[in-house]
């Protein structure tokens, strides 16, 4: 068999990709061989004529399969950049998003200053309270999860941050009691919010290889937003903040679960423009109603 160039790999996998109607296929290309071949995506085009062995080939030859079958390029390394932090991920966790950094910046916001009791619902791969530990050490830190397998990858992700220790990782159903720890300063969740009708929808890459569990609530994306008000007394101390991500449409509907429970309400938006991010502050029991 004549040997190959690394350009003539590239090429080839990038053609491969195309045909299997691959998302930017020459960037997953680039990706996948100079993460394989432990090298910069711009040293492929440096190093154009190097020669690529049969060993280096047979590294190549299932990550690009993996990838013709549209899994993303995230799982396919093993990890993804956020916000400050190096994460691992896998078919367990949710990949984290941009628009989810939004959530970290509002957040720090306010904990930079002082030592807050912070909670984290639904942490997946701990990527929330990673990052805002990263910046503010000075705050206590929880973070729960349904899912053992997830809170075990979050807690790796802690250690390779240096945070081991830092942040509480314990499994708790939101649907169940709440934990009999004492009540936070804030609560923070990005919580699976998108509808069944919506979920139905998601490009492939998305709804046939992250985990399902993570992303649709399997109703209207509310179920989640209306339990953590039901809860929100056990949970939150008063005149404590709530921090939740939403989807795009869902500012008025969610404004509207939490409008008796917090003083103020606010909405940012993300980069995009669209609302992402639910900002509670000043919260009131609703017990004075009874």
């Amino acid at each position: 068999m004549q040997e190959k160039t690394l350009l003539d790999i590239l090429n080839l996998s990038a053609d491969y990709l195309k045909k299997h109607d691959v998302k930017d296929p020459r960037l997953n290309a680039e990706i996948i061989i100079s993460g394989a071949l432990d090298m910069k995506r711009l040293d492929l085009y440096l190093q154009y004529d190097r020669m690529i062995s049969e060993e280096e080939l047979a590294k190549l030859r299932p990550l690009l399969k993996r990838s013709s079958n549209n899994e993303p390029i995230q799982y396919i390394q093993g990890e993804k950049e956020f916000y400050n932090a190096k994460l691992m991920v896998n078919e367990h966790t949710l990949i984290p998003r941009n628009d989810t950094e939004i959530l970290v910046e509002e957040v720090i916001k306010y904990v930079s200053t002082q030592t807050f009791r912070i909670l984290d619902i639904g942490t997946g791969s701990g990527c929330i309270p990673i990052a805002i530990a990263k910046e503010c050490s000075n705050n206590i830190f929880f973070a729960s999860d349904i899912s053992s397998e997830v809170l075990d990858i979050a807690r790796e992700n802690a250690g390779i941050n240096d945070l081991s220790g830092k942040i509480k990782f314990f499994k708790w159903d939101l649907f169940k009691n709440p934990p009999s720890r004492s009540k936070h300063d804030i609560v923070i969740s990005n919580p699976p919010y998108i509808s069944l009708r919506d979920y139905e929808n998601l490009d492939k890459n998305v709804k046939d290889h992250e985990p399902r569990i993570a992303l649709t609530d399997e109703g209207d994306g509310l179920k989640f937003y209306r339990r953590i008000n039901e809860i929100i007394e056990k949970i939150l101390k008063p005149n404590g903040m709530l921090f939740l991500e939403i989807g795009f449409d869902q500012a008025d509907e969610v404004k509207n679960i939490y409008k008796e429970k917090f003083e103020d309400i606010k909405i940012i938006k993300d980069l995009g423009g669209n609302d992402r991010v639910f900002v509670g502050s000043g919260f009131t029991s609703d017990l004075k109603q009874f």
